[in-house]
């Protein structure tokens, strides 16, 4: 469809942000005319109590009167990027922002000169500085790290140079690569992509997912070489960088503004590593329900359940959501019925669209939803899971001050996998139909396989190439396919025939230039798994500990934020959980499957 032929109740109302364009404009002027006023107060905030708190406030004024433009340009493109007006709005903001981090550039490198004891007594003496506290503690964490003007400059100046491994990487595998023509399923020749692949390794064909899979490495082993050196220059950046700001190693630094420690994740990736006797159940219960005598690593995609798929309205996709979430009380379904109803949500596709879904909005707005909803199962866990995503901003915003009504990345996913997960539990409980059960179960499955053990095993093989290179080992791309085959060795465990071109997988996994990313994937469902069943086994506590959780925003670090909801990420217990749990979940399938 065309925009304009969306109903107006199917698309979000951002005059809740700006009447029209033209407020927005006028609100741009203001905030260009006001953002000039910041850099001059960084000549005098030090000088007392009142200083630090004007200067302060103002910075973070401005950044909330930015945010909110952002959000409005961002939202309107997003809905349309075939749109000039939302084109040049987007554009205008993301000059903004950038001006904006510009201008306040002073900010943190001067807050860092006060001395500990001077920021003691300014904050026991000002009451409204006392307002940014936890914001202020944080940044001077930071000081160890942090250097002179002058060094912090010339850093800043090799940004754009720190990036070259990762931007190399992604021209190479987005447009450079070629991997030729293949037989699709009725016999006619189809172009393989990176895109594309994963389609094809769910192809009841199996002659097709097995010429996908060699056509694809074939191309990625050519280049092998080139993926090592970029590989190894990335992590070469990252060690650098880290041991200029005195970090002891990579890992460290990208852990700290988490507040996680290596030990923590190295417990992590030991746990699950240490519990693939149950990923071996799920391999073996996979090979048997696909009637298959070996499973290769070209058939470990196909879906365990192929059976009928049922279609959903948008409207009935609601009322699941709406039921599932029935768990956590009527104040809860109460906010989102209306969230919904107040056109929170763009509900359906359409030309120009931005593909995928996403919870949006900022401090000062309410939550938004992008959609491209078709009705299919797969659309009703994501409006469960964005949904998830935006009642906790609504909770954060809602009970914090703006600049503390985030929250970060580290515990985001955690809301909205404890909706999906509620979601897929009610539907199991409110239907008598086997096949859609086992497309249920076989949904979570999969999900459990892919986000925890999968995750950690592309953590545990990024904890230990960047630990060859801090030993001193050159990272040469026949090590490290040497190093990925023996660890995917480790998580099939003879299960599945390892076909030996999985030893260049490596080579396509673009989080390995994220700086020890992937774990956080594991750590939203393993903790939403933990909560998820506190909440449904009715332990006491369990539901007030999760909503005090949801309202926290930023006023705690992330562990510590957990530990509220009733997750300890320091421990074994919450992984053990949900290890468990996915064994539960394969005694279940096949509990159903081998009903009469």
């Amino acid at each position: 469809m065309l925009r304009n032929e969306i109903a107006e109740k199917d698309t979000w109302d951002l005059t809740t942000i700006y009447r029209d364009d033209a407020e927005w404009e006028r609100a741009f002027a203001d905030a260009e005319r006001d953002m000039k006023t910041l850099a001059p107060m960084g000549e005098t905030m030090l000088d007392s109590a009142e200083a630090l708190y004007q200067t302060t406030k103002a910075v973070f004024d401005r950044n909330e009167q930015i945010t909110r433009l952002y959000t409005y340009a961002h939202l309107k493109f997003s809905a349309d990027t075939t749109s000039n007006t939302a084109r040049k709005l987007m554009g205008k903001a993301q000059n903004l922002l950038t001006a904006y981090s510009e201008e306040t550039a002073f900010y943190d490198t001067t807050l860092l000169q006060l001395a500990p004891e001077t920021l003691d007594a300014y904050l026991a003496e000002h009451e409204g500085l006392r307002a940014y506290e936890i914001l202020l503690r944080d940044l001077f964490r930071y000081k160890p790290h942090t250097l002179s003007a002058a060094e912090e400059q010339l850093l800043a100046a090799f940004q754009k140079e720190r990036e070259t491994a990762s931007e190399s990487y992604e021209s190479l595998t987005s447009s450079d690569l070629k991997f030729g023509m293949i037989e699709d399923e009725n016999g006619d020749p189809a172009e393989l992509t990176d895109t594309n692949y994963a389609m094809f390794m769910r192809s009841p064909d199996r002659n097709v997912r097995k010429a996908a899979f060699t056509a694809l490495y074939k191309v990625y082993h050519q280049f092998r070489n080139t993926f090592a050196s970029l590989y190894a220059g990335q992590i070469e950046a990252e060690k650098s960088i880290a041991r200029v700001r005195h970090y002891r190693s990579a890992l460290e630094q990208a852990l700290y503004p988490d507040h996680v420690t290596p030990d923590i994740y190295g417990n992590m990736v030991d746990c699950i590593s240490e519990r693939l006797d149950v990923l071996f159940r799920y391999y073996r219960l996979k090979k048997k329900v696909l009637r298959l005598d070996e499973l290769h690593m070209y058939d470990i995609y196909l879906p365990l359940h192929a059976g009928s798929r049922k279609q959903f309205t948008y409207e009935e996709a609601k009322e699941m959501v709406l039921r599932a979430c029935s768990i956590f009380g009527e104040e809860y379904v109460s906010v989102l019925r209306q969230g919904y109803a107040d056109r929170w949500v763009d509900v359906y596709p359409c030309t120009g669209k931005t593909g995928g879904a996403f919870s949006g909005g900022c401090a000062t707005t309410n939550p938004f939803i992008l959609l491209n909803f078709q009705g299919l199962d797969e659309d009703v866990s994501t409006l469960a899971h964005e949904s998830g995503h935006s009642m906790h901003s609504y909770y954060a915003r809602q009970n914090n001050p703006p600049h503390y009504a985030d929250y970060r990345i580290f515990v985001a996913e955690v809301p909205s996998t404890v909706n999906e997960l509620l979601l897929a539990y009610d539907r199991l409980a409110h239907t008598d139909d086997k096949e859609e059960k086992l497309n249920i179960l076989g949904s979570l499955l999969e999900l459990y396989k892919a986000t925890i053990f999968r995750q950690m095993m592309f953590a545990e093989f990024d904890r230990m190439t960047h630990a060859l290179s801090e030993e001193g080992e050159i990272l040469t791309a026949d090590m490290l396919c040497e190093k990925y085959y023996a660890l995917n060795e480790k998580y099939f465990g003879g299960e599945v025939i390892l076909d030996e071109q999985i030893a260049c997988e490596w080579m396509r996994v673009p989080h390995f230039y994220y700086n020890f990313y992937v774990y956080k994937y594991a750590v939203g469902l393993t903790a939403a798994s933990h909560i998820v069943r506190r909440i449904r086994n009715h332990e006491p506590g369990a539901l007030d500990s999760y909503f005090a959780f949801l309202k926290l925003g930023m006023t705690k670090d992330p562990i510590e934020s957990l530990k509220v909801a009733g997750v300890d990420m320091t421990g074994t217990a919450v992984f053990d959980s949900a290890v468990e749990i996915f064994g539960e979940l394969i005694d279940e399938y096949e509990a159903l499957l081998n009903e009469v």
